[in-house]
């Protein structure tokens, strides 16, 4: 398993991870009402500004403790990226970029058609969340296809 693959694993992992905990926190916070009165936008921002710090923290740590892991358990660990590596890169930031800009069309086509910002702007996360967990997605299967 390359350095690569094994870095696309921990992605995935920390994705479900983060969008499940927005997931039920936004249930949450309609259940609550929070996402009803006029404060609601920033109520919504705060959120994410909050997830936003939670997820970078998170695929650090996961990231170098699952390679200490691997690095201690298999001796010879490769950390090199080839040029296989940066084709799966691009075949999953193609995937993640076609659902990015998908969700923000979708967000601009809320938004003529009279609803909320905050709609807009949950849309545009659905949008950026797909994306990358099917980037990941793409990238394990190119790695366990071979290419």
């Amino acid at each position: 398993m390359s350095h690569q693959e094994r870095n696309a694993y921990v992605s995935l992992i920390c994705n479900l991870m983060i969008n499940t905990y927005v997931v039920f926190q936004l249930r949450a916070m309609a259940a609550a009402g929070l996402l009803d009165g006029p404060n609601a936008l920033q109520t919504w921002a705060q959120m994410i500004l909050w997830v936003i710090g939670m997820a970078i923290a998170l695929v650090i740590g996961l990231t170098i403790v699952f390679n200490i892991a691997i690095a201690t358990a298999d001796k010879n660990a490769s950390f090199v990226t080839d040029e296989r590596d940066r084709m799966f890169d691009m075949r999953a930031m193609g995937m993640t970029m076609f659902l990015m800009v998908a969700g923000f069309i979708a967000s601009i086509i809320a938004l003529a058609l009279g609803q909320s910002g905050l709609t807009a702007f949950i849309i545009l996360y659905c949008g950026a969340a797909l994306g990358s967990l099917a980037g990941d997605l793409v990238k394990l299967a190119s790695y366990w296809h071979g290419g």
